[in-house]
């Protein structure tokens, strides 16, 4: 609902003990309520939104190709009919040239997007209702998660290309390969409440 405040003044007469007499109301402060259109936006929950934060973050960064929108596409076709090879390769990554304190950066930065977007998961899961649709959370968790896979594969191919490479890279290829098998675990616990639920209200339907 939204609250709308009119400016309005109004005067008025008061009667007591055959006496009247003024007094002025300022309405100004008054909130009037008014039904929520259409056009607003529903609320993005909190897996929503930092699932769609990592993508944004991962294509700016050029850490993944494709933008939100393909990725939530490439998502639901992967649940739909699993993963093609073909848009794999369309997809490869390219190799920028970059230090070898900005790659350790990054991959740092990469890898807190990954567990924070992990931790709102796991955490919005056991709070939901048993009932909850969790169909747009998932289409969003399966999107991150490509796109998650497809910054690691990028990450790796620059750490094997560079002469000056260090333990402090390899432990970030593994602090990030350890986050994305969370991300998938998580992921996947979604997947199964959201396929439990349809073969629910199809069994409920069918009887």
């Amino acid at each position: 609902m939204r609250f709308i405040a009119k400016g309005l003044v109004i005067t008025m007469t008061v009667a007591s003990g055959g006496l009247s007499a003024c007094t002025t109301v300022d309405l100004t402060q008054v909130a009037v309520t008014q039904p929520q259109t259409a056009s607003e936006k529903v609320e993005q929950n909190v897996v929503e939104r930092t699932s769609l934060s990592l993508t944004r973050m991962f294509h700016a960064k050029g850490w993944c190709k494709s933008d939100p929108a393909e990725k939530t596409k490439t998502a639901t076709n992967v649940l739909l009919n699993g993963m093609d090879t073909d848009s794999e390769a369309n997809h490869a990554h390219t190799l920028i040239p970059v230090t070898l304190t900005q790659l350790i950066s990054d991959m740092t930065e990469a890898n807190y997007q990954v567990e924070q977007t992990t931790k709102a998961a796991e955490v919005y899961l056991v709070v939901a209702d048993d009932i909850a649709e969790l169909d747009k959370e998932l289409s969003q968790l399966e999107a991150a998660l490509l796109s998650s896979r497809e910054a690691q594969a990028g990450f790796v191919k620059t750490v094997n290309a560079l002469t000056d490479k260090n333990h402090a890279t390899q432990q970030r290829l593994e602090d990030i390969s350890k986050s994305i098998d969370n991300l998938k675990t998580v992921t996947d616990a979604y997947g199964d409440r959201t396929r439990s639920q349809i073969a629910a209200r199809a069994s409920a339907a069918g009887s």
